[in-house]
C-alpha cells in the first residue's frame, strides 16, 4: 500500500517531464525509475560525507547538479541554469566574507527543479517534505530547498506574487535565499531549533541573499516589537528591516549564536528603548 502511494505521488510530481514518444506505460515506468534514482542519490548523499580527495572547481560542482525541467520550460534551460549558477556563487561569496567558506564546500543540493505550474510545484514540494500532497500552499510560497532538491517557480511567477521583492537580480536572490536557510542550519551544526524566531531566520536569509538592501522602508520601535513577537509569518520586507537594524549594532555571528535563547527577542527589544 505504501509503495502504491509513493508511486502515485511520484507519477503526479513528474508528469510532463518526459518528451519521449514511448507508450504511456513505458513512459510512466521511466519516470518512476528516474524519481527513484534521484531520491536514492539524495539520501545516500545526505548520509555519507564527501570523500573527494581534491575539491572540484566551482564550475564543475555546479555542473554536477541535475537541472530538471518540464517540457514547457526546456527552451529556457540556459536561462534558468544561469539563475541557479548565480545563486550558487552568491552563497559562496557570502560564506567567504563571514569565514564560513568550509561550510559551503559541500553542495547544498544535488537536484534543481523549475516549474511553470503551481499545482505541480506544490505536489513536488509536499512530496519531498513527506507531507500531505493535497495541502494547499500559498501562491507566495514559490521556492524551497528540501531533501537536497531545490524547487522553484519561474521568475515571472515570483514577480507576480511578490511584487514588493522586484529589484535587480531578484530571482537569483530568491534562489540564494533558499540556499541561505541551509547554510544557516550548517552554521548551527544541524540544529534547526536554534535558528531563532521567524523574523530572524527569514531576515538572515534575506541578508545573505542581499534582498531589498536598498529598501526605503522604516519601522518605528513599536512596529518592530509587534512583528518580532508575532508567531505567524508577516512581511518579509519588514523582517529584512528589523534584521539589518540589529546586525548594524551586533556582530552577525553573535546574533546567530544567541538566537536559540528563549529571551532572545527580549534582549534585543531592550536595546530599542
Amino acid at each position: 500500500m505504501l509503495v502504491e502511494i509513493f508511486l502515485n505521488r511520484i507519477t503526479v510530481m513528474l508528469k510532463g517531464y518526459s518528451e519521449t514518444l514511448l507508450p504511456y506505460s513505458m513512459k510512466i515506468g521511466f519516470l518512476i525509475l528516474v524519481a527513484f534514482l534521484i531520491i536514492s542519490c539524495n539520501r545516500q548523499h545526505q548520509s555519507q560525507p564527501s570523500t573527494s580527495a581534491k575539491p572540484a572547481t566551482q564550475n564543475a560542482r555546479i555542473a554536477s547538479i541535475r537541472l530538471i525541467l518540464p517540457a514547457s520550460l526546456e527552451r529556457r534551460r540556459t536561462e534558468l541554469q544561469n539563475y541557479f549558477d548565480a545563486a550558487t556563487r552568491n552563497i559562496q561569496n557570502f560564506s567567504s566574507i563571514y569565514e564560513w567558506g568550509d561550510l559551503a564546500k559541500e553542495e547544498f543540493m544535488d537536484s534543481v527543479m523549475f516549474f511553470d505550474d503551481k499545482h505541480q510545484f506544490n505536489i513536488a514540494l509536499l512530496t519531498l517534505a513527506e507531507a500531505d500532497t493535497t495541502m494547499k500552499l500559498a501562491d507566495t510560497y514559490c521556492a524551497a530547498l528540501e531533501k537536497k532538491t531545490l524547487v522553484a517557480m519561474t521568475p515571472e511567477f515570483y514577480s507576480k506574487v511578490f511584487p514588493e521583492g522586484i529589484e535587480e537580480h531578484s530571482f537569483e536572490k530568491l534562489l540564494t535565499h533558499e540556499i541561505a536557510h541551509r547554510l544557516h542550519v550548517r552554521i548551527l551544526k544541524g540544529d534547526e531549533e536554534a535558528m531563532g524566531p521567524i523574523w530572524f531566520y527569514e531576515g538572515f536569509a534575506m541578508f545573505a541573499a542581499d534582498q531589498l538592501s536598498k529598501s526605503n522602508i522604516v519601522l518605528s520601535n513599536g512596529e518592530m516589537i509587534k512583528l518580532m513577537n508575532e508567531a505567524e509569518r508577516g512581511s518579509y520586507s519588514k523582517y529584512n528591516y528589523i534584521f539589518r537594524y540589529f546586525v548594524k549594532a551586533i556582530p552577525l555571528k553573535e546574533l546567530l549564536a544567541k538566537a536559540k535563547n528563549n529571551n532572545f527577542n527580549e534582549e534585543l527589544i531592550a536595546q530599542l528603548h
